[in-house]
């Protein structure tokens, strides 16, 4: 019996030292010692945040998205409900709002570094006995409080932090599920990823193709995995439409200056090298006309963003425009540059900068190439694993390529997509560089 149609049955049997005494104290020295990094860097960053009021909306749509905030603070008691609906996606913008009602810029600041503690704490703990191996959780942990997403998201106003902690979550349960033969687990995991998907539209597939792997693969839990899908839907979008149909007449998402019609279009003005936002909205079908008509010019985009998405180590975001260790002229665009000079133009203006600058993009280059490096060591295990790979695997590079993919609906794909995933790319990485001898 394979172990995909052995579980749901009787579960696994776990590693030889997985709960002894040596190993739980193992797991947690070192989870200590990876915790209490996490919180000194973060220290300081928060001591930057506080000398530098101004470095909390340097994120993506962070001052469109205190906009909402204010608006939705600022409304009264007959207005606040239209406010909220009319705003696009709940989780873009009513966690913050929450919190900046009660604590301001500062308690948003401590609400995400605590997320993004959970969120280290939770893949730590789980890739060390998963993988029967705490050197193999320590790597992950390690490469996660290095990464950019992660030193960057928990400061600023935006999402990523709140995605990503939902979104691993989510997936860390539905392992859990499947090791440990237990529905509560899925069900529970599903509904995260629910919950990941009202933050960003980015995760709505998630749970489709998760369902459909588990469906497949393990026949016992192929009806449980259609209802927790029905369960995640329904935590969202459809509660999220029925609510809005029901209140203001609409049976959509929400208006948003970053939907699907807004992307679109974003990605047809590039297609059409007119300047961004020229378009303003634009629909499905004829995007798909504009596309077919200029078949090359879209796959320029995609190839660039491709790259951009796989390639951009963050650094510049992180150390150049969030910590101000790099000038950015007013009116320049890193998206026009590398849409008309390519990637080596983009390096000739890292080039141009200070040295400082410089030597920590090529230092956070190193890390990202050992990621990539990681990654696709696992990805080739697994390819030729196939059936006799972990399962836990499977379900981890299932979520980072669907997330991954499903970015392409934007317009403006940047380096930071891949911040939801990060740290399940880290358990990747971690996976291939350590821990790629085949488990059955």
């Amino acid at each position: 019996m394979s172990e995909r149609t052995h579980m749901f049955v009787s579960g696994r049997q776990p590693h030889a030292h997985e709960g002894s005494y040596e190993f739980e104290s193992a797991i947690i020295r070192i989870g200590a010692l990876l915790c209490l990094s996490f919180i000194i860097i973060h220290a300081f960053l928060l001591l930057f945040d506080m000398a530098s009021p101004a470095a909390f909306i340097r994120g993506d749509r962070a001052i469109d998205r205190l906009d909402h905030v204010n608006q939705l603070l600022g409304a009264g008691p007959s207005t606040i409900l239209s406010v909220a609906l009319n705003s696009g996606v709940p989780g873009d913008f009513l966690q913050h709002a929450a919190l900046y009602a009660v604590g301001g810029r500062q308690l948003v600041i401590l609400c995400q570094i605590a997320l993004g503690l959970f969120t280290l704490i939770l893949v730590y703990r789980f890739v060390a006995r998963a993988s029967g191996s705490v050197k193999t959780g320590a790597a992950t942990a390690a490469l996660i409080i290095v990464m950019p997403g992660g030193l960057l998201n928990p400061h600023l106003l935006v999402t990523e932090t709140w995605f990503a902690a939902f979104l691993v979550t989510g997936t860390v349960c539905i392992c859990l599920a499947v090791i440990r033969s237990s529905y509560a687990y899925l069900y529970l995991g599903f509904a995260s990823l629910g919950l990941a998907s009202s933050v960003r539209p980015q995760g709505l597939l998630v749970p489709l193709a998760l369902a459909a792997y588990i469906a497949a693969s393990i026949p016992k839990a192929r009806r449980a995995s259609v209802i927790a899908a029905l369960l995640a839907y329904g935590i969202f979008p459809i509660s999220w439409m029925m609510l809005r149909l029901l209140l203001v007449g609409d049976f959509g998402l929400g208006p948003s200056n970053a939907d699907l019609q807004t992307n679109l279009a974003l990605r047809a003005d590039r297609i059409l090298s007119l300047p961004l936002d020229t378009t303003g909205r634009l629909g499905l079908l004829p995007f798909i006309e504009l596309a077919a008509a200029h078949p090359l010019a879209l796959l320029n985009t995609l190839y660039t963003d491709a790259f951009n998405l796989v390639l951009n180590p963050g650094a510049n975001h992180l150390f150049g425009y969030y910590l101000g260790l790099g000038e950015t002229p007013d009116g320049f665009s890193w998206l026009k540059t590398r849409d008309q000079l390519g990637m080596t133009g983009v390096i000739a203006e890292l080039l141009r900068r200070n040295g400082a600058l410089v030597a920590l993009f090529a230092v956070w280059a190193a890390i990202h190439a050992t990621l990539l490096f990681g990654v696709g060591r696992a990805g080739v295990t697994v390819f030729r694993a196939g059936r006799r790979t972990p399962t836990w695997i499977w379900i981890v590079l299932i979520v980072i390529v669907t997330t991954l993919l499903s970015g392409f609906a934007a317009g403006l794909v940047r380096w930071n997509l891949r911040s939801g995933v990060e740290p399940l790319l880290a358990i990747l990485a971690a996976y291939g560089l350590l821990g790629t001898k085949v488990q059955t």
